[in-house]
């Protein structure tokens, strides 16, 4: 960041990003939600909210409801300035600029234990074997997902969620709306709740952790608000703020098994 001299003397570092951005959040614990206070908070809004304000931006939160598409559509049309847990792709450069990975996402498949699948299981065994999945209704889970996720509906063997909470009442539900579910992690342990983590078992340890990056509007920010985003994000890392932001609001279920993946 520039630097500036005050009274002539003291040189302090110059916040690079004098922007007010709108941040979108869908309220699902422990991303973001609402505390007693009625005050917004989580992993994705306090990382968010320290990296920003570490850039030199001023942070208001977008709070409406919406769909995984609509959300792209909001932000292209200026009804906020910021996303979360953003994947990077082509299509979306278009439109927007994408901050350096500000953490890792969990994405798992699951199945309850009582449905007595093997947990080798892949997800092309189990299309093949026609079993049917819960999954995201829109959103981008990488190009094998995509093609999966095509077949599925094709199959009229995909029911479609609109969050990881409605996926865990799915999964749940008499009957069972499916055999698996593809879900981000930490929502699902979340909505599991302690009496119900014994239920499910990850299938074939398909732990899929990918980059989570923050998607600006191109034409809320400048390439030099991203430069100082991207060093906050730096700073934050280096000095262990956001690594225990991820430890605090991450299950610790989940957390041991990340550890067991990174161990094998």
């Amino acid at each position: 960041m520039p630097k500036v001299a005050v009274g002539g003397q003291t040189e302090v570092s110059a916040p690079a990003c004098d922007k007010s951005l709108r941040v979108h959040l869908d309220l699902h614990a422990p991303s973001a939600y609402l505390n007693s206070q009625a005050q917004v908070e989580g992993m994705d809004a306090d990382m968010a909210y320290q990296i920003l304000t570490r850039a030199g931006c001023k942070v208001s939160w977008h709070l409406q409801p919406m769909t995984g598409a609509r959300i792209i559509r909001s932000l292209q049309d200026g009804h906020f300035d910021v996303m979360i847990r953003a994947s990077n792709t082509p299509e979306r450069q278009q439109y927007a600029y994408f901050s350096t990975p500000y953490r890792q996402e969990v994405v798992g498949v699951f199945s309850l234990k009582e449905s007595g699948l093997e947990p080798f299981l892949t997800l092309d065994s189990a299309l093949a074997q026609k079993l049917r999945l819960i999954g995201p209704a829109s959103g981008w889970y990488g190009e094998y997902f995509e093609q999966l996720r095509k077949r599925w509906r094709e199959s009229g063997l995909y029911t479609s969620y609109p969050d990881a909470a409605k996926a865990t009442e799915l999964l749940f539900a008499t009957p069972s709306r499916g055999e698996l579910v593809l879900v981000d992690a930490d929502i699902f342990f979340h909505h599991l709740g302690r009496e119900r983590h014994h239920l499910v078992q990850l299938m074939k340890d398909r732990l899929m952790v990918t980059p989570a990056h923050l998607m600006l509007r191109k034409n809320a920010v400048e390439a030099e608000d991203l430069l100082a985003i991207n060093q906050a994000i730096q700073d934050l890392r280096e000095e262990g703020v956001l690594a225990g932001l991820e430890n605090r609001y991450r299950p610790v279920p989940l957390q041991q098994m990340l550890q067991t993946r990174k161990d094998d």
